[in-house]
């Protein structure tokens, strides 16, 4: 959690911030942001954790919320903002992103890690099944069934939303943020695993198929807040 923290604080400084953590898990970035760095921690998840009872103090704050269906917080209420990998699990990805416009001050900014998925890992299955892209080479039926027949209950992929990177950058612009920095992730692609299976992976960008996860900082635009959807 430390080196995790570390890494956003040398993106937009965190000293003092009064910070939002969206989809913040067990909640200890959030701990260390407050006792390390003198933030005012705030967090929600759509799931509450057995951590948060021993984390919760003064300027730790952890709620059961989601944001796209009934934000909790005023407008222009955080100088800081952060998430980790949260965006590609999501329903309404969207309308989450102007929810949390919304409660950024004017020149606010937002650091966000998310998972593309076109990318080699976007499946979240890559402990279970030992290739790239199941997510597009096959089903979740097949996946589900193939899974099932090692004694492993998996859904399938389906439950990461499908955003690609074009799609966030728009989503970005409209909801009122200006992009400071990009950092993708990158996997070289299998040049003998792409021509095995050209004619599925054909059908995307090669420069896709190779980004894993992005990095952003975002700039809240000087109080302008997208209408609500």
């Amino acid at each position: 959690a430390r080196g995790r923290l570390n890494g956003v604080h040398r993106a937009i400084d965190l000293t003092g911030a009064k910070l939002l953590e969206v989809g913040c898990g067990g909640g200890y970035e959030l701990w260390y942001a407050a006792h390390a760095l003198g933030a005012d921690a705030w967090g929600v998840d759509v799931v509450e954790r057995r951590s948060w009872p021993h984390l919760r103090g003064d300027r730790v704050h952890l709620l059961l919320a989601d944001l796209s269906a009934e934000n909790p917080f005023e407008p222009e209420t955080f100088d800081r903002a952060m998430s980790f990998t949260v965006w590609e699990h999501v329903e309404h990805p969207y309308r989450l992103l102007t929810e949390t416009h919304r409660v950024l001050k004017p020149g606010a900014l937002f650091w966000m890690k998310a998972n593309l998925h076109r990318g080699p890992q976007a499946s979240h299955l890559y402990r279970d099944i030992p290739f790239p892209f199941p997510h597009l080479l096959f089903s979740d039926e097949v996946i589900s069934d193939a899974l099932a027949k090692r004694g492993k209950a998996v859904p399938g992929a389906a439950w990461v939303n499908r955003l690609t990177w074009a799609q966030y950058e728009r989503y970005f612009h409209e909801a009122g943020f200006r992009m400071l920095a990009l950092r993708f992730r990158e996997t070289p692609l299998d040049e003998e695993f792409y021509r095995r299976f050209e004619d599925q992976l054909g059908r995307y960008p090669r420069w896709e198929l190779t980004k894993d996860f992005f990095e952003v900082v975002l700039e809240e635009v000087l109080g302008q807040l997208p209408a609500r959807i």
